[in-house]
């Protein structure tokens, strides 16, 4: 009777599992998995769109409200815009590059 390491049994399992997994993806992608995490991440992009906007706005509509009664100069009124400006530009950005990268193929 021959000896099978517990490590040999281990190692093999777990290529038959990766294995799997590596098939029931391209059967998942084949039945429409990927439109659907695709429109869920179109969401959750969204709905960061959404609330970086809405604080955006608040924190603008602020910063005039203390420019109108003196407290704030029109320099940090041109700052907070600025910061708005990068805050939309990081999201866009972001979204571009992973979607560029997204079309590379091998």
């Amino acid at each position: 009777m021959t000896h099978v390491s517990k490590n040999f049994v281990r190692k093999v399992a777990e290529s038959l599992m990766m294995f799997a997994l590596l098939l029931g993806s391209q059967m998942a992608m084949a039945q429409g998995f990927a439109n659907e995490a695709g429109s869920m991440i179109e969401n959750i992009r969204d709905g960061i769109y959404l609330v970086v906007g809405l604080l955006a706005g608040c924190a603008l509509l602020w910063c005039l409200f203390q420019g109108f009664a003196g407290r704030k100069t029109w320099g940090d009124v041109l700052e907070i815009g600025l910061w708005i400006f990068g805050a939309g530009a990081g999201i866009t950005a972001a979204t571009w590059i992973f979607t560029s990268g997204g079309s590379i193929s091998f």
